[in-house]
């Protein structure tokens, strides 16, 4: 199932609200790069977030472990003129198989080219990425992951507890991969995971100075598995995946904290019921100097499907526990007073029509306050097996004189055309 915006999108947009002290820290959110592959999947555990190559394919392929994917993006700013803002191409490698001694391991490399008119070619003009590269191993009971990848925790994406990974731009909200070690070990109900992250990304404020960047990271998470219903625990330690600025002297930090979680989902009706709930310690926020907070968030979704539509709610928390009046966020024009408790919601729709050969998405989203208002829809249509096209328009409302107040007016419309193999 596809999204205009995904849930991810939805939470990483409404979660940089004033109370996580990172609001618009640095030109992450307005970053243009409309990405179309499939964003409505649900994370598994230490699993990777997105295959663009995975499952769905109806033509035999010579090297089944090998594909690519080629893509045009492009978009333009309705309220500036139609001005373009996103002119680049893609190319997606991909190879995945077995490795010597039970082993399996993929690698997936990302070469973008930038268009004179995309708003990033002043900055660059290509770019080649690893996306993923990891080797895993199994046995019967034990299960070992080494590379670059991304982690899922939690039910519901871009919520209260997953948070392991740094989400991406406004525009392309896929969470990026980090250099990570993990094992987990399987029982007949019941697993273990643990997790460890040496040099954790971190998002930078830009012409910040940042310090004490050298933390790693680890966590635990103990499922447990029975029909209908799904729980885990969970407890880390973790760095923030974006700089806090220390508004007393101009420079950033990204400091450990610690949490403690619990999720779970449970089917009713055919429906299924999901939630979060992650307890965070020692939070730097800002005073007249930096102090630390502890937070309680948490979050619930509904999840609905008759057919082909799919119909998604959520509702999502953040309560400081450790509240003062004169507690500030910094944004990108002004620092405004943080809320104690900030809460959001969100709906997304999406179906198929013509014999499946397209899709239809429609998404918004909202803080309780009105501080921000997100709207986005969107058509995808499958042209045949190798060819895909999307257009997508998004567009966000933003309240004066508060964090958001530069997403205020911010609108595009996104034209994506792939070729997949």
């Amino acid at each position: 199932m596809t999204f205009l915006v995904s849930t991810r999108s939805i939470f990483v947009i409404l979660s940089c609200i004033p109370v996580t002290q990172t609001s618009l820290a640095g030109d992450s959110l307005f970053e243009d790069g409309m990405s179309f592959d499939v964003v409505g999947q649900e994370f598994g555990d230490f699993n990777d977030s997105s295959d663009i190559f995975e499952g769905g394919e109806s033509v035999t392929k010579a090297y089944p472990g090998l594909g690519f994917k080629l893509s045009h993006k492009w978009s333009t700013n309705p309220s500036d003129n139609f001005e373009t803002t996103t002119q680049k191409t893609e190319l997606t490698l991909d190879a995945k198989g077995m490795l010597p001694s039970f082993g399996y391991g993929e690698l997936e490399i990302k070469t973008k080219r930038y268009w004179p008119n995309d708003s990033n070619y002043s900055i660059t003009t290509s770019d080649t990425e690893i996306e993923r590269a990891f080797a895993q191993f199994s046995s019967e009971d034990l299960s070992t992951k080494l590379g670059k990848y991304t982690i899922g925790w939690g039910e519901i994406e871009g919520g209260a507890l997953d948070v392991v990974n740094p989400a991406g731009s406004l525009t392309d909200p896929y969470p990026e991969s980090q250099w990570l070690i993990s094992t987990t070990n399987y029982w007949e109900n019941s697993n273990l995971s643990f997790f460890y992250n040496q040099n954790p990304a971190i998002t930078k404020i830009a012409n910040v100075a940042l310090n004490g960047d050298s933390n790693s990271e680890f966590g635990l998470r103990f499922g447990l598995n029975s029909e209908g219903r799904d729980t885990a625990f969970y407890f880390a330690r973790l760095v923030p995946n974006g700089a806090i600025k220390d508004i007393a002297n101009g420079v950033s930090y990204a400091n450990p904290y610690h949490l403690i979680g619990f999720s779970g989902n449970q089917s009713v009706g055919g429906n299924l019921i999901k939630y979060d709930v992650a307890y965070k310690s020692n939070l730097e926020h800002n005073r007249s100097k930096l102090v630390e907070v502890d937070r309680l968030d948490w979050g619930v979704a509904l999840d609905m499907q008759k057919d082909d539509r799919q119909l998604f709610l959520s509702l999502n928390s953040q309560y400081l526990i450790d509240y003062y009046s004169d507690l500030l966020t910094p944004s990108l024009t002004q620092n405004v007073s943080t809320r104690q408790h900030n809460l959001s919601y969100s709906i997304n729709v999406n179906d198929s029509f013509d014999d499946k050969d397209y899709k239809w998405n429609v998404s918004a989203s909202s803080t309780h306050n009105g501080d921000m208002k997100l709207l986005s829809a969107g058509v995808d249509w499958d042209i045949n097996d190798n060819w895909h096209s999307s257009l997508r328009g998004t567009s966000i409302v933003a309240s004066p004189d508060r964090a958001f107040t530069l997403l205020d007016g911010y609108s595009r419309l996104a034209l994506e055309i792939d070729y997949q193999y």
